[in-house]
């Protein structure tokens, strides 16, 4: 694989039992770097090599992502971070400098092999790939970064309403996400899904 892609996974609370398969499967793909960010103690993991493990407490995260909303926003809870999965081109960016592309992913996924199914070709033609929460990749540009700070064309809710509530909105992989990202016109192709 020519590109390069960082997949980003916060992760606040108490590991699943499962997360040593998650580490493993992360590890059987050397060519991605996996970044976790997380208050959890790893000392009793077997971190991969392209796992990169930030130390970073939830507080920590809410002030990454301060500077980037011109409003007071809601982050209560862990999993309201799904909402705001669409801006972490925003938020990590200063872990992301260098790679072609950066993704959230999920720690409830057993990877198989990526590289068979996120090609070159693929990212050479389009600027994102997939649309689900627990994988979608976006290329890795100041454009396609902020896409998730604009408005929503012909709908009565913005992602301003999405970051002032603490209730999930689902903006990670449902048709707010969608309809964002679909007003957003990469100059080096669209999306697939």
């Amino acid at each position: 694989m020519r590109h390069t892609a960082a997949l980003i996974l916060p992760y606040y609370g108490t590991l699943p039992n499962y997360f040593p398969l998650w580490l493993k499967s992360a590890g059987a793909n050397p060519d991605f770097t996996f970044m976790l960010f997380t208050d959890c103690d790893m000392s009793g993991y077997n971190v991969p090599e392209n796992v990169k493990v930030i130390h970073l407490t939830f507080e920590g995260l809410k002030k990454l992502i301060a500077p980037h909303l011109d409003f007071p926003f809601v982050l209560e809870t862990p999993y309201k971070l799904c909402d705001y999965k669409p801006m972490y081109g925003l938020i990590f960016r200063d872990w992301l400098e260098g790679y072609d592309f950066w993704g959230h992913v999920d720690p409830d996924i057993v990877w198989g092999d990526l590289g068979r199914f996120i090609t070159d070709d693929l990212m050479d033609n389009y600027g994102r790939l997939y649309r689900r929460g627990h994988l979608t990749l976006y290329r890795n540009t100041p454009d396609v970064n902020g896409f998730a700070l604009h408005g929503l064309p012909g709908w009565n809710i913005s992602y301003r309403d999405v970051y002032r509530t603490g209730k999930y909105a689902g903006l990670d992989e449902n048709v707010l996400a969608e309809r964002l990202f679909s007003r957003f016109a990469y100059g080096g192709g669209g999306n697939i899904t």
